[in-house]
């Protein structure tokens, strides 16, 4: 048991000296300058003398001397402190272990504290803040508060008290005085553990008369056991201005069951050396103790062991104390333990604190286990007595390696790159780290062509095994793929047609070749890998892996490409993430159809942030990151930069939108990284669109997009697109709008359901068991009917006509124009298409139709194609869906969509099938729709939305532009419909001018 401080013993402190001394000493620490005067924690130790014998008072002044010693008192508040010479004594008697709990519950300047083994288990409280100043100076680790011993409520348990309270105060009520040192016996009761010792020093008239002091003694037997008590020379308090003042030391030991009683008596030991009592007295108590340890623990418990949860708990806990205790390296730690385990059994709800709110912020079994076992975990740890520099994941922190030492961050990484600061000994780290990010934050326009890179796509080349011929990358395919070969994350938005694959293909090569990369990983959609990659890869000698289950992944060899169809990605997860941390990340994704996760909260999206966060180069391919809104590219951005310094919110304002009003708001996450998940979402949104576009909202909602210079600069230096035209250098497809007007009987079907649709909607939708949920979804219902009634009317219950509808008649009239020409039509339901099937079989039977959805597999509907291809006028009838890629159907010339989707997006997919950059014979798009329905609010949607895709594949364009690319006369959109209330206030869907007549 080594001492902290070591006392000097040729220190004498004049007692006129005191009061100035005493005040030096203060200011040093209340200006934090100790250090700076040269003086030790040692020096202040030895000369500091707290307020006893200070009081200033004549006894001239009053009048007598019982008015005398009360105002003393008052000055002093007892407070003498304890001579180190007798705190040393005692605690070699007690002999305190390194994992007791000990507390001085009048520690004055913390003289006991010097002799103890652990300073994390003291305890105590002071009522002098000078004093308690002090003490937190020489023992910061101490667990010390300011306060009335009389309000002092610890919530841990005592294993020893050590103490010298004041002497002869009068505390407790009027009714039911108490003198202080009495009141000092039943605190340290109430804290101290069954069998704990408290050892005090008290005046020595204290308990000495039966007579007189019968009262407290009965008390004192109630409460302890005396082990022994011995006076102290008269002369022990003269360096705090008392000459004489008799004193005793009693050592008493709290009452159990499982020890020996041994009542009070007011005979004294005559007192020997430490070693002498220690041995006599103390060391037969802790014998006895430890011998009867589980049961003296559990009589301390107040548990309710009949439930057996909590009596699974308190065995697992003592389970650990128990080991804890038992390590040399860890007993001194298990003082802190005892108190997180009291401090969660006496922990009480605050009165203003809401129960949720205490269900998040109170300890529970769990913190309280984890505590334990991570202590205990920590036995054969090393401390070292340094601080260092270190880096982190995310920055720069100084660490203390000495045992319960702290660290503190210095800076982030990122603010080291942003701001130019300087870190000893990371200064080639933080240069490539500002080169990495200032190459990554060119626009790609800006970019110059690398030579060694266009060296190596002057000479690339492939051979299709198919057709013998020498495939290469075109002049502004090489010049696109040698900027993002310059940088190692990237986004390739070129239109469907224009040779993604090829591009891509390219990349991985040089990658493998050059990069120092174990793998390529190219992930896609089924048709995407099944279609495109495993055809081209196949048909050029490109070696390769197809991963379909677990076995496959042990089969990965170096230098291979991966296919893996993100339906396998998401069953394959957790491998996956294994095998790429097992290449140190050192791999490359090629991500195809990157918009397929544009639904941040999908198992796909989850999957592939899951598994290729950290991998080492990403490039995502697409026709357009964007559908919908602008916040479908956040979670493709969110993958590619991994919520990094390269994705920073520069944005200082966001928009957010509280009934029904517009608001801006501070950004909180100001150049900072977007956070990852939900969080970086909302925040993408409500920087840039914080209302989405709606069939009903497109006549009078603002599309603006906010912020759209910060998003701008973004997608400049993260994408590049290339429309059609600029990869095939001519445009070769027009899209025309058809439109045709209702027949009578389809006017009247038309009509209910836009005012009769109560009295017809339970003949197409299930009622909701739920009245509110049913109310809510009802202009939903009623949006899909109309939609029903526009694909094909005849297929309707209140259909009466044994004609095809108009616009079947009309698909049929334009078809027979192309008798010599193979025709397209895409559709979105099944049932349409199982409908137009029967009328174009009775209108053409003598040209052939075949028949696509989304049943029909991959082969098959290769196979359907090649057929298609040997027809001179065969005609292709499929859902859009079933040919939304990886399928190259270019000798079609004429295509027609009579269902139009949500977004150009979904129906370019479809028809840039027919499309390809390779093609030799102009293409023409036909969208079929019934004038004055609802499908001018869908076809004005898809607008309304292409104008967000062009400014997210920076292709900017007004009204006008559009209306041209779609072959739209603005007239169309005069009578569009919109929401509004009927005479009884209930949504209702009407038209903007007039009704149908």
């Amino acid at each position: 048991m080594m001492q902290k401080y070591i006392v000097n013993r040729d220190v004498h402190i004049p007692h006129e000296m005191r009061r100035e001394i005493n005040e030096k000493i203060l200011y040093l620490i209340n200006t934090h300058t100790v250090e700076e005067s040269g003086i030790t924690k040692e020096d202040i130790f030895n000369c500091y003398t707290g307020n006893g014998g200070l009081h200033g008072l004549d006894r001239k002044d009053y009048a007598s001397f019982h008015e005398y010693t009360q105002a003393k008192k008052e000055k002093e508040s007892g407070q003498f402190f304890t001579p180190p010479k007798v705190c040393q004594f005692l605690v070699e008697c007690i002999r305190p272990e390194e994992h007791d709990i000990i507390y001085d519950l009048t520690y004055g300047k913390g003289d006991f504290y010097n002799y103890l083994p652990v300073e994390e288990n003291i305890y105590g409280t002071e009522l002098d803040i000078n004093a308690v100043k002090f003490a937190r100076y020489l023992y910061p680790k101490a667990n010390l508060e300011y306060g009335d011993i009389r309000e002092y409520t610890p919530y841990v348990p005592a294993d020893v008290v050590f103490g010298n309270p004041p002497f002869h105060l009068e505390w407790g009520t009027s009714e039911n005085p108490i003198s202080s040192q009495m009141y000092y016996c039943k605190k340290a009761y109430q804290i101290l553990k069954p069998a704990g010792l408290l050892a005090v020093i008290v005046p020595a008239s204290f308990l000495a008369d039966p007579f007189t002091c019968g009262t407290d003694i009965s008390m004192i037997n109630q409460w302890f056991n005396l082990i022994l008590q011995f006076d102290l020379p008269a002369d022990t308090f003269r360096t705090s201005g008392v000459e004489t003042f008799r004193t005793k030391v009693m050592i008493l030991q709290k009452r159990s069951c499982y020890v020996t009683t041994r009542p009070y008596q007011t005979g004294k030991t005559v007192c020997g050396s430490s070693e002498e009592l220690y041995e006599k007295y103390i060391k037969p108590l802790l014998c006895e103790k430890r011998g009867n340890a589980p049961k003296i623990y559990l009589e301390g418990k107040s548990l309710n062991l009949n439930s057996c949860e909590d009596r699974k708990f308190l065995e697992r806990t003592t389970k650990l104390l128990f080991d804890i205790k038992r390590n040399k390296n860890l007993r001194h730690r298990a003082g802190r333990c005892e108190a997180l385990l009291q401090k969660y059994y006496t922990q009480k709800q605050p009165p203003d604190m809401s129960w949720t709110e205490w269900q998040k912020t109170k300890i529970k079994e769990s913190d309280v286990l984890r505590y334990l076992k991570g202590t205990l975990s920590s036995a054969n740890r090393r401390y070292e007595n340094r601080i260092c520099l270190v880096k982190t994941n995310y920055g720069f922190k100084r660490k203390d390696y000495r045992e319960d030492g702290e660290e503190w961050l210095i800076s982030s990484i990122n603010d080291c790159i942003l701001q130019q600061k300087k870190i000893p000994g990371y200064e080639k780290l933080l240069r490539r780290k500002r080169r990495e990010y200032e190459n990554q934050n060119r626009p790609f326009m800006e970019m110059e062509m690398d030579p060694e890179i266009e060296v190596y796509l002057e000479n690339w080349t492939v051979t299709s095994e198919m057709s013998g011929e020498q495939i290469y990358l075109n002049p502004v395919q090489k010049r696109e793929v040698n900027r993002f070969l310059q940088k190692r994350y990237g986004a390739i938005q070129f239109a469907m047609g224009t040779g993604k694959t090829l591009c891509m293909l390219a990349m991985a090569q040089y990658r493998l070749k050059y990069s120092n990369i174990r793998n390529v990983l190219v992930v896609g959609t089924a048709l995407a890998i099944n279609n495109t990659w495993e055809e081209v890869l196949q048909d050029y000698h490109v070696k390769y892996l197809r991963v379909t289950n677990r076995k496959d992944i042990g089969k990965i060899g170096r230098g291979q490409i991966i296919l893996l169809t993100i339906n396998q990605l998401t069953a394959l997860k957790r491998e996956m993430k294994h095998y790429i941390r097992t290449q140190s990340q050192k791999v490359m994704l090629v991500f195809d159809e990157s918009d397929t996760i544009s639904n941040p909260y999908s198992r796909r999206t989850k999957a592939m942030l899951a598994v290729f966060r950290k991998c080492r180069y990403k490039i995502l391919a697409t026709g357009t990151l964007t559908r919908n809104h602008v916040s479908e590219a956040a979670p493709q951005l969110e993958l590619l930069y991994n919520n990094s310094i390269n994705y920073l919110s520069l944005n200082p304002e966001i928009y957010r939108i509280k009934n029904e009003v517009l608001k801006k708001e501070p950004n909180f996450f100001y150049m900072r990284p977007f956070p990852a998940y939900r969080r970086g979402y909302q925040l993408f949104s409500r920087s840039h669109l914080p209302k989405r576009i709606t069939v009903f909202g497109v006549k009078k909602e603002n599309q603006d997009i906010y912020n759209a210079s910060y998003l701008s600069d973004l997608l400049d230096k993260t994408v590049i697109t290339r429309s059609f035209e600029e990869v095939a250098g001519r445009k070769i497809y027009r899209i025309h709008q058809i439109t045709c007007s209702f027949s009578e009987t389809e006017k009247q079907i038309y009509q209910k359901a836009l005012d009769k649709f109560e009295d017809i909607r339970r003949n197409y939708f299930a009622q909701l068991d739920n009245p509110r949920k049913d109310a809510v979804f009802r202009i939903l219902q009623q949006l899909l009917l109309l939609l029903r009634v526009c694909a094909d009317p005849s297929l309707m219950f209140e259909y009466t006509s044994d004609d095809a509808p108009i616009k079947l008649l009309r698909l049929i009239q334009m078809i027979q124009m192309w008798e010599k020409e193979r025709v397209a039509v895409g559709v979105r339901h099944i049932e349409v298409v199982q409908s137009y099937q029967k009328y174009l079989r009775e209108a053409f039977p003598d040209r052939p139709l075949f028949i696509l959805t989304g049943k029909v597999s991959c082969k098959k509907r290769k196979k359907v194609i090649d057929i298609l291809e040997k027809t001179e006028n065969g005609i292709l009838l499929s859902t859009q869906q079933s040919l939304s890629e990886s399928m190259n159907i270019d000798f079609v010339d004429k295509i027609v969509l009579p269902e139009l989707y949500y977004n150009n997006a979904a129906m370019a997919q479809y028809y840039f099938r027919f499309i390809r950059y390779t093609s030799k014979h102009f293409k023409n798009v036909y969208f079929l729709t019934y004038e004055k329905s609802i499908e001018m609010n869908l076809l004005k949607m898809v607008l309304s939305k292409e104008k967000i895709n062009r400014f997210m594949k920076k292709q900017e364009a007004d009204e006008e532009e559009l209306y041209e690319y779609f072959g739209v006369d603005p007239e169309m959109f005069r009578l569009m419909m919109v929401m509004g209330e009927d005479e009884k206030g209930q949504l209702r869907v009407r038209w903007g001018e007039q009704k149908i007549s």
